[in-house]
């Protein structure tokens, strides 16, 4: 530890990079989980039994939610690290154990939960072995989620005191990160953590500047206090100078918060051959938005819109409510395209109460099969995206087609909902823009007639992969065959392309591949002129378009 002119330096490692300026946060990581204890009368073994499964529920649904996050913005480490602990609740340890120690005790479902965890944690406890250790950090994340469930009045932190700082703690389990947004928490510094652990890796796959190996009780002694953290070097900096926050800001600035910005060329992203590519962007919130106009983008590829209302139950969010965020989206985006996907939902998302969980819900009721069954959704919805339409340059994208009937049922549907509203007395655009995602095989197959039916296309490769090769990336078992390059998953991408050409229909690219540097040059010579990607990854993708020749 050095000091200088007041400033308190600190050296520690480099987990995920990144400049952060803000205020210091300790977070005080309780292990000590105080739940009450009682028994309960043999008439009521049941229902204490039927809270836990409650609990465990809404411990599932959180994670999913959190895994489909991942997923659908391009972080594959996060979404499998979560998959995993979505599994460690399913495990019978965690089911058919747990309820059978409520009946054989007779005591209440927290104290047997936190009695059996602990225990377990003890005897597997060994730091000097960091997969056991990952492995018991992850347990203990679970372990305290599902607590939280049982036992509202019981919570480890004050999750207000994360907003708007820099989070400092002995060590970070995986729910730390992964619940986090750059915006809300600017940093993490910690005292243990290797760049391999869950936390780091989720850390950098949401591009929060991390460092570790730094003394907790320094920076609890510093709590309050002005700090920089520079995750590309690993320095803390508490109490900075004027002169050093200046120098960092400026250093800050130039990073763009990830967005390569060419004076040179504000608007066009060219090969070295001068071919133009279109460069847009997936976004999910209304914070990515300024970000993208620094970054010059002027295209919203996707916007995935059950993620805008991740935290409700839709049948809970109304027409009105939609209309003013989709509205504000709109207003906030200028003169940029913007395409709305529709609510990819399902028995998969459990974002709508009273949905039966389906067996197998990949090949079940989601998506535009959902929203067609059930017309209430698909109204409310539609509704209030056309009544937003008078604001700004949107299109309507429709996930998971398959087949003609689909198509023209939807793009049925929404004109008539379009004609109610010019007849109530709404002043919207004569005419829309009604695309389509391709994700299936069958879609390929038929995308000959479909495409006459769409005004432009956009290859969902997540989803098509999948659906191609029958294989689940989160499963472990098979994660090792899911490959975004396979060559029937570019032939399928170059017949789109071809037909897209022919047809003069705009084809885009929105899959995880897209946000790829190392596909991109195979995208670009397969015919692909528009790629949307992850905000976090457009600066990579535009180095690699700027150096590619398509003419070699």
């Amino acid at each position: 530890m050095t000091s200088v002119c007041g400033e308190i330096r600190l050296q520690g490692v480099p987990i995920s990079s990144g400049i952060a300026i803000g205020v210091i946060q300790v977070f005080h990581h309780n292990e000590e989980w105080i739940v009450p204890e009682y028994e309960i009368l043999e008439e009521h073994i049941e229902l204490e039994i039927g809270r836990y499964k409650l609990a465990l529920s809404k411990s599932q649904q959180n994670l999913v939610e959190l895994k489909d996050l991942f997923q659908e913005e391009g972080g594959s480490e996060g979404a499998t690290i979560i998959e995993a602990q979505i599994q460690m609740l399913n495990d019978p340890l965690l089911t058919i154990e747990i309820e059978e120690k409520i009946r054989a005790s007779r005591r209440n479902a927290e104290s047997v939960f936190k009695t059996f965890i602990s225990d377990y944690i003890r005897f597997f406890d060994d730091e000097s072995d960091p997969e056991i250790h990952q492995r018991l950090l992850d347990v203990k994340d679970v372990a305290a989620r599902l607590l939280k469930h049982l036992y509202p009045e019981w919570t480890q932190h004050d999750e207000k005191s994360l907003m708007q700082s820099i989070v400092c703690s002995y060590e970070l389990i995986p729910s730390h990160t992964a619940e986090a947004t750059l915006g809300e928490v600017q940093a993490f510094i910690t005292e243990i953590g290797g760049g391999t652990s869950h936390a780091a890796l989720i850390a950098k796959s949401k591009a929060i500047p991390y460092v570790s190996n730094i003394k907790i009780d320094v920076l609890k002694e510093s709590g309050g206090s002005m700090v920089i953290v520079d995750g590309n070097y690993g320095s803390v900096i508490i109490n900075p100078s004027k002169a050093t926050i200046s120098m960092y800001q400026t250093k800050q600035r130039g990073q763009s918060v990830r967005f390569d910005v060419m004076k040179e060329d504000e608007s066009e992203v060219r090969t070295l051959d001068g071919t133009v590519i279109d460069v847009q962007a997936n976004v999910q919130d209304l914070t990515d938005l300024d970000l993208l106009k620094r970054a010059k983008i002027k295209k919203i590829g996707l916007v995935r819109t059950e993620f805008l209302f991740m935290r409700k139950e839709l049948e809970n969010v109304g027409e009105n409510e939609q209309y003013q965020l989709y509205k504000k989206f709109l207003q906030l985006s200028g003169n940029m395209q913007v395409v709305f996907r529709l609510f990819d939902i399902g028995s998969d998302k459990k974002m709508v109460s009273g949905v039966h969980q389906e067996p197998n819900p990949a090949l079940g009721e989601r998506s535009i099969r959902f929203l067609l069954k059930h017309r209430k959704f698909f109204s409310t919805q539609i509704r209030a995206i056309l009544k937003a339409s008078a604001f700004g340059n949107l299109h309507i994208m429709l996930p998971l087609v398959t087949d003609m009937n689909e198509l023209m049922e939807a793009k049925t549907y929404i004109l008539e909902e379009h004609s109610k509203l010019i007849r109530e007395g709404f002043d919207l655009p004569e005419r829309l823009s009604i695309g389509c995602m391709v994700e299936v095989p069958a879609f390929v197959i038929m995308c000959d007639e479909l495409i006459k039916e769409t005004d432009f296309l956009s290859i969902g490769t997540n989803d098509l992969v999948q659906y191609t090769l029958a294989v689940d990336r989160s499963n472990p078992l098979t994660s090792n065959r899911y490959g975004e390059a396979h060559p029937s998953i570019l032939r399928m991408i170059e017949q789109v392309v071809k037909i897209g050409k022919k047809a003069k229909v705009p084809v885009s690219i929105c899959g995880e591949i897209a946000s790829n540097s190392d596909y991109t040059k195979k995208l670009l010579d397969l015919g692909v002129r528009a790629l949307s990607c992850s905000p976090r990854y457009i600066p990579a993708i535009k180095r690699a378009i700027r150096s590619i020749d398509l003419q070699n």
